[in-house]
């Protein structure tokens, strides 16, 4: 962008700087009139086309204009944001200028009244001086003094503000530093948030600076600094018009601790404390930086400048990206690869670039519906119990309400959601990842996405990759060092990022806390360059986690990182500095802003302001109706000797026993905490509401995870004396903290022994996030597995537990009989030991690794009853020209409800390939009536039957096998795919 055109006698006037200090700002004057139109909103009558905008005359660049239509009358009118005196406007006409018009003033943007008479225009520079007040100026124009419109380069007024304002014009405005203490704890935007607790810090080195943008060329007259303790001994203000080229507005001063006012003039658009020398040990350190102009503040919600051909363009997303690229600095570019260190509005930020009409982008937590404590949200269902719907139309239908709510929040980012690999049954956050296998996990995710994203909202997957122990203090450490094979990694822990990038086009990819092999996972190339964007073609960009950028600059963006969060340690002055010293190419940089670009053009950012609000109510009727429908449909039920579903005709009494009857686990911790909105529906007034009034529901905590003083004798009693007996029982899962045990703890064990020895009717509802160990499973009558259920958990249980919903879950992990059976069965395996965490099983992760130990599950993957019966038949085998095959399944209910059945398809390769003995590679949901069958069709392609050779994708020759039933461990339909050549 071009400097704006001032007069010579302007220059001349600024180019005196005026130095004082410790002096109060207000009664600092200047006799020069400011430019107030520059950068404000600017309207006309008509234009000539989408290129020549009326904001084009108000920009400061004369080589932009506004045209209007070839007609009489037309007007340009500026918006000077607040009423002002007026002493003078330039007009700077393109040949198409007025013959005949007016300059008018109005206070209210109805009522004009006259600034000049009918004037006669110049093709050139017209210089008028006017006298009046108000806050809208506009141009009429009467009569055209050529045969096409009118046509402004330059509309500026100019007032006698010569007052210096006492509101603060760096409030809020972007802001850069030439670095920041611990890894972006101490935000550059700290020092313009107007928060007077929070702080900017720098490193403790020499030289320093911070840089405010004013957003245009502003008079500046005075500014204040709020030093922490660690203050400059010697630094100087300077200013700039274009960032590059500065001038002093100050000698070289020493700072004090405390609050500094310095009364400075100078025009221009940055200004920056430039420290030389620090006081202390320690680095710069300012609680605000307040800057002081000659009349209004600027706003930030400064209409986009006319040269922004790429707002709302109809132009192809890579064309509007490459103009907007064309115009940017390296200096610009790095502000949308990184946040600005601020936890409000969200809990990530980027700043905007108003120059070049970049807006702002806020990214939210989390895969389990709006975190970081907002209201007026749903508190949807955990994410496990999404995948045990394995319904990708219920993870659509989730992941829309999770679009919805985010969008009216005005996130532009949804952190999420989670799609790492169940591994081990104690992570803390398997409640809120999907699976134990890859392609279930792949599919879920793709759903959620999916719904995400079909509401305007970017979904970021997370964490790529091998990221599945928390490990407490470890995580993020040297000590969070994953050891793992490269056929694993590939056949493992990435095919679910690839599907969901490939089939869900996810906008972004979260990169993990953990090392991959001893290299930080936000640097492996392998990982984040090859697996993930070249491999898919993907043109989204990779995020990383809240403090997962470790190392530097070269390190990270070489490595496939595109924005750092929340911070800018690394990507603001550091990769500037790292261009410019050719550890990092200016080809890299462009490819990380053009990804992050991109998603923002995709998602309509550059066509709609910022909408929604933090505040907003975003929860509704039909909102909570999915919470309740995907709770359960997901639960699943493990046991039933008949007692389910319970019927109203002959029941008296219902015993509800356990603590989570009445203040259950419906969530769990850390970024995928979600608050309920309304209250949430707990299990005490689900069913007593479903019961009626002719069922007496009872309560006694008896013991549970929220029971300070178990309480059996009495849960005891009152099962005896109740027709039927339901005992609630949990256990909680939380980021940054791992499970010692899947046993369940407090006494609940024993309070499930005893009831079920006092009710042979006794059912028993698990809320875990994972597996659960049950050595009372022999004792009860039923048990329903509900993970963390959401705030509809009383409703969607009552309904399954009275039939009104036939339960259809499926289970997305393995219950082992006890963690003596579980694949990391090692301290070294899991959590780790000795800055090691072994991988050493393999791809013999979940089902994979009981199959080929031959060991028995609790419960197998995929496994879940209903309350009717369905048989499989007529498998039929078909290969395809093109090296894929078609498998067709009959599914039928042999029972006498209408219910829904999962038909599964796995894959058995040959055993010289060296995979485990089955690998799900299909599924559908499909709901049937009594009697009914329906035939399923799964298509198999090559990569289904490939494995990982080192390099590349490989499917030998051979005899594959062909599965289909309804779990790992129950596949009644057999057959085989012969493949005769290698591929």
């Amino acid at each position: 962008m071009t400097l704006a055109r001032w007069p010579a006698w302007l220059f001349a006037a600024l180019a005196a700087v005026i130095i004082a200090a410790l002096l109060t700002v207000p009664g600092v004057g200047h006799a020069a009139p400011a430019l107030l139109s520059q950068g404000r909103a600017a309207t006309a009558s008509s234009t000539e086309s989408a290129a020549f905008p009326a904001s084009s005359a108000v920009d400061g660049d004369a080589g932009t204009r506004w045209s209007s239509a070839a007609a009489d009358p037309q007007w340009l009118e500026v918006d000077l944001g607040a009423p002002h005196t007026l002493t003078q406007v330039v007009l700077n006409w393109e040949a198409a200028y007025a013959k005949a018009f007016q300059l008018q003033v109005s206070s209210d943007n109805s009522t004009w009244t006259n600034l000049t008479p009918v004037t006669a225009g110049v093709a050139g520079s017209q210089t008028l001086t006017v006298t009046g007040s108000g806050r809208y100026v506009r141009m009429y124009g009467t009569q055209r003094a050529t045969q096409w419109g009118y046509s402004l380069w330059e509309f500026q007024v100019y007032g006698d503000d010569t007052s210096c304002n006492t509101a603060d014009s760096a409030l809020n405005q972007p802001v850069l530093a030439s670095s920041t203490q611990d890894a972006g704890a101490f935000p550059a935007t700290a020092a313009v948030d107007g928060n007077a607790g929070t702080r900017w810090s720098s490193a403790a080195s020499d030289p320093q600076w911070i840089r405010v943008d004013l957003g245009s060329v502003r008079q500046v007259c005075g500014v204040e600094l709020n030093w922490e303790a660690a203050y400059a001994s010697s630094f100087q203000l300077q200013i700039s018009t274009d960032g590059n080229t500065w001038s002093n507005l100050t000698q070289p001063a020493a700072g004090v601790a405390g609050n500094q006012v310095l009364a400075v003039s100078g025009s221009g658009r940055y200004v920056r404390m430039y420290g030389a020398q620090r006081a202390t040990q320690w680095g710069y350190s300012l609680w605000e930086f307040v800057i002081h102009t000659v009349g209004a503040p600027p706003t930030t919600t400064t209409p986009p400048p006319g040269n922004c051909p790429w707002v709302k363009s109809t132009a192809p997303i890579a064309d509007r990206v490459n103009q907007l690229m064309a115009a940017m600095t390296n200096a610009q570019k790095v502000v949308v690869l990184h946040g600005n260190g601020a936890t409000g509005p969200y809990i990530g930020n980027t700043d905007p670039i108003p120059a070049l009409c970049v807006p702002a982008m806020g990214l939210q937590d989390g895969p389990a519906g709006v975190g970081d404590s907002l209201d007026g949200v749903t508190e949807l269902p955990d994410p496990t119990a999404v995948a045990a719907t394995w319904d990708v139309n219920a993870a659509k239908n989730y992941g829309t309400v999770m679009g919805q709510e985010f969008a009216g929040k005005g996130a532009n980012v949804v952190l999420g959601p989670t799609i790492n690999i169940v591994r081990d049954p104690r992570w803390g956050r398997d409640f809120e990842t999907y699976s134990e296998d890859p392609y279930h996990a792949g599919q879920t995710a793709v759903g959620a996405v999916q719904g995400i994203q079909g509401q305007g909202v970017m979904a970021q997957i997370k964490h790529a990759a091998a990221y599945n122990v928390e490990g407490g203090a470890s995580r993020g450490t040297p000590s969070d060092n994953v050891i793992i094979d490269d056929r694993t990694l590939h056949e493992i822990y990435l095919p679910a990022f690839q599907t969901a990038l490939t089939q869900g086009q996810a906008a972004s990819v979260m990169c993990a806390y953990n090392q991959i092999n001893g290299t930080p996972a936000c640097q492996d190339s392998a990982v984040m360059n090859t697996a993930l964007k070249q491999a898919t073609g993907w043109d989204g960009f990779v995020g990383s986690d809240w403090g997962s950028a470790t190392g530097g600059a070269p390190q990270l963006a070489n490595g496939g990182l595109d924005m750092e969060m929340p911070g800018g340690a690394f990507f603001g002055q550091a990769l500037l500095d790292a261009v410019n010293q050719g550890t990092v190419s200016q080809s890299t940089v462009d490819d990380m802003t053009r990804r992050v670009l991109t998603q923002m053009f995709k998602f309509g950012l550059f066509d709609h302001g910022a909408t929604g609000a933090t505040g907003a109510v975003v929860t509704s009727a039909a909102h909570t109706q999915v919470a309740q429908d995907v709770a359960a449909q997901g639960s699943v039920l493990l046991k039933n000797n008949g007692v389910l579903p319970l019927s109203t005709s002959g029941l008296k009494s219902i015993a509800l026993l356990g603590g989570d009857a009445i203040d259950p686990q419906n969530i769990g911790g850390g970024s995928a905490k979600v608050n309920p909105s309304p209250a949430a529906v707990n299990p005490i007034n689900g069913i007593t509401k479903r019961a009626g009034t002719g069922v007496s529901v009872q309560w006694v905590a008896g013991a549970g995870e929220h029971v300070q003083t178990p309480d059996i004798p009495s849960a005891v009693a009152l099962a005896q004396k109740s027709d039927i007996a339901i005992v609630f029982a949990s256990y909680g899962e939380s980021e940054t903290d791992d499970l010692a045990s899947i046993d369940l703890q407090f006494s609940q064990n024993d309070l499930i022994s005893a009831v079920a020895a006092a009710n042979p009717r006794t059912i028993v509802v698990l809320n875990t996030g994972s597996a659960v160990t049950m050595p009372w499973l022999g004792s009860v009558a039923g048990v329903i597995e509900g993970w963390y259920p959401g705030q509809e958990n009383g409703d969607a249980i009552a309904s399954l537990l009275f039939g009104d919903v036939n339960p259809s879950g499926k289970l997305p992990v393995t219950f082992p009989r006890s963690l003596a059976d579980v694949p990391a069965s090692t301290v070294q395996q899991f959590p780790g030991a000795n800055d090691r965490i072994e991988y050493s099983e393999g791809m013999n992760v979940g089902y994979r690794w009981y199959d080929s130990h031959n060991i028995t599950p609790l419960f197998p993957f995929g496994f879940g009853l209903s309350y009717t019966t369905f048989g499989f038949s007529n498998l039929t085998i078909s290969a395809q020209a093109n090296g894929s095959a078609t498998v067709k399944a009959t599914v039928t209910n042999t029972g006498s409800r209408a219910g829904a059945e999962v038909p599964q398809l796995y894959i058995g390769q040959p055993a010289a390939n060296g995979e485990p003995p089955h690998q799900l590679k299909g599924y559908q949901k499909i709901t049937l009536s009594p009697g009914q069958s329906q035939t399923v069709t799964f298509t198999l392609t090559p990569r289904d039957l490939a494995h990982w050779n080192g390099a590349a994708w490989t499917t030998n020759a051979g005899a594959y096998g062909v599965f289909v039933g309804d779990s790992s461990r129950s596949l009644p339909l057999t057959g085989t795919i012969t493949v005769t050549t290698a591929s």
